[in-house]
């Protein structure tokens, strides 16, 4: 697993298990709080196809955290307000990068991407049910 794909796959992991794992790590570990989670507005960018620019189509609100783990940096952010969840995910974050527990937070991931691909599955099935066959007109 790359440690870039580890905070999106995370946040789709169940919640109680990331925070027990993170805990795990938290009393085995020396963790140093960076940056407590803090609440942060993103300006999201559009591609505009028609003229090939960009516009902004708004805010998103997101949390983000930063940790040292054993001394190495651990970083999170996630959407919403959610800083419990953002400091667990900079935790094993930065626990990952420090050889701590990878194979749990891998396998912690990969149930994250699992869920990701059953969500995305079920949407193109319904995308794919509105399909108009033209050429049957």
């Amino acid at each position: 697993m790359e440690r870039e794909q580890l905070n999106y796959f995370l946040q789709q992991a169940p919640a109680l298990q990331v925070s027990a794992l993170s805990e795990k790590i938290g009393s085995e570990a020396a963790i140093e709080l960076i940056q407590k989670p803090t609440s942060q507005t993103l300006l999201v960018p559009v591609h505009d196809p028609i003229n090939r620019g960009t516009f902004i189509s708004g805010e998103v609100l997101v949390v983000s955290s930063i940790v040292r783990v054993n001394g190495v940096n651990g970083w999170a952010m996630v959407m919403d307000d959610n800083p419990r969840l953002a400091g667990s995910l900079a935790i094993l974050d930065g626990a990952y990068a420090a050889g701590i527990r990878t194979m749990e937070i891998a396998a912690l991931a990969e149930q994250g991407k699992v869920a990701i691909d059953r969500e995305n599955r079920k949407m193109n099935a319904r995308v794919n049910s509105t399909r108009v066959a033209f050429d049957l007109l």
